[in-house]
């Protein structure tokens, strides 16, 4: 990426900020396979140390606008991988019924598994059994996982899910509109068990800010700097341009780590 000059960077930072105060916000269907490593990481080595305390409980995870299936399916291959012996269950949600029957039906091209930047061979030999032209989610994978159409904007809905470990709605308010957000990040920390995480990539920095206080939900401090300049890698200069465009990393506001963090924590009691 380029490294402009200080008034071409104000420039952009001012045309951001007008863009994600007026743009009018759209349901976006796309996704990726692996696509945040650093927090998997931190996840893996920071997170779940301190959630699982008892070997033998499940590990219930609720991720809401999972698309064709692309993240659940990362996300089971990240823990069957550093956890092999961990009962977990994923609960995969998405407004848009197209893509969670796509989802359960889960044969990708070779054109879908590698789109991401972060895919490894290891990752996908790991995922996937090759038939000819298609990759295959192995069974071991999809066990552990259920697709269902959700909206997390459904109060009625979200009551009936009960607590999760594990909460992720990753790129997905940034598409809504304020106020819809705004229902939606109130709703995502009811589902909160005590002690779990939520996972929060793709929302305004403004409103994390704000939200993760009301809530007194406590930032992971951790490889904060790397995932966030894993979310840019497909942005690249153009960022300032788009509601959904990641800033350039800076630690000069003194709330840095709220509005760069996307792994919060809720009290245990």
């Amino acid at each position: 990426m380029e490294n402009p000059s200080p008034i071409k960077n104000l420039l952009r930072h001012l045309k951001h900020w007008y863009v994600v105060k007026t743009t009018p916000r759209t349901n976006r269907v796309y996704t990726q396979f692996h696509r945040f490593p650093h927090q998997y990481r931190a996840m893996v080595e920071r997170v779940l140390p301190q959630i699982i305390s008892d070997p033998a409980a499940q590990l219930r995870i609720l991720i809401f606008g999972c698309c064709s299936g692309a993240e659940p399916i990362s996300l089971a291959t990240t823990l069957r991988r550093h956890f092999p012996d961990l009962d977990f269950h994923i609960e995969a949600f998405d407004i848009v019924p197209e893509v969670i029957e796509r989802a359960q039906n889960p044969m990708y091209s070779r054109e879908e598994v590698y789109q991401g930047p972060f895919v490894t061979e290891d990752f996908v030999s790991r995922t996937f059994d090759i038939e000819g032209d298609n990759y295959r989610v192995k069974p071991e994978i999809l066990d552990s996982i259920q697709f269902h159409v959700g909206d997390m904007l459904d109060k009625n809905f979200i009551a009936g899910l009960g607590h999760a470990d594990l909460v992720f709605a990753q790129n997905v308010l940034f598409h809504l509109p304020a106020a819809n957000a705004r229902q939606a990040f109130v709703h995502l920390e009811k589902l909160l068990a005590p002690g779990g995480a939520l996972f929060v990539n793709g929302m305004d920095m403004d409103m994390r800010v704000q939200l993760t206080k009301k809530f007194q939900l406590q930032p992971e401090d951790y490889l904060i700097e790397e995932i966030h300049n894993d979310a840019r890698r497909d942005r690249g200069d153009g960022w300032a341009g788009a509601y959904w465009g990641r800033k350039p990393f800076s630690r000069r506001s003194r709330e840095w780590i709220r509005e760069h963090c996307t792994i919060y924590r809720k009290a245990t009691v």
